[in-house]
């Protein structure tokens, strides 16, 4: 009888696993600033583990106190990169370095590469260069 019994329920048991309806895992990478694994996306843009933003400030380290120069302000983007009075430069080296080392998807770089030419189209060296593009990025 316990035979039949536990038979039984496995056999129910089976079936409702069976019927249980699980909905699809939601894409985490769309919506956040931050996805939980360090990660910075807007939408469907990942730009991986970096921010891509750019700083400008007035007399940095070696400059003049009234020379204005660019640099990344992520500490990943910006290992080894000095400060550049082309923004041109630094705006290279933020979406070189999301293919390099951010691990950046390609709508990323695609928005980077967008953020830059409409930034270099604005003619500016200063800090509404700065502000245009990390703008353009969603930031």
């Amino acid at each position: 009888m316990q035979t039949k019994t536990i038979l039984a329920l496995i056999a129910a048991t089976s079936v409702s696993a069976a019927n249980l309806r699980i909905p699809p895992r939601q894409n985490q990478n769309q919506g956040d600033n931050n996805n939980g694994n360090g990660q910075v996306d807007n939408g469907a843009v990942n730009f991986g583990q970096c921010t891509p933003t750019m700083d400008f400030q007035l007399g940095r380290a070696g400059r003049k106190e009234d020379e204005g120069t660019f640099l990344p302000t992520d500490p990943l983007v910006a290992e080894g990169q000095q400060d550049a009075l082309n923004p041109s430069i630094i705006m290279n080296r933020i979406c070189d370095q999301l293919i390099n080392v951010c691990e950046a998807n390609d709508a990323a770089v695609a928005a980077c590469d967008a953020a830059q030419a409409s930034t270099e189209a604005l003619g500016t060296k200063d800090a509404s260069t700065a502000d245009a593009f990390n703008s353009a990025l969603g930031f």
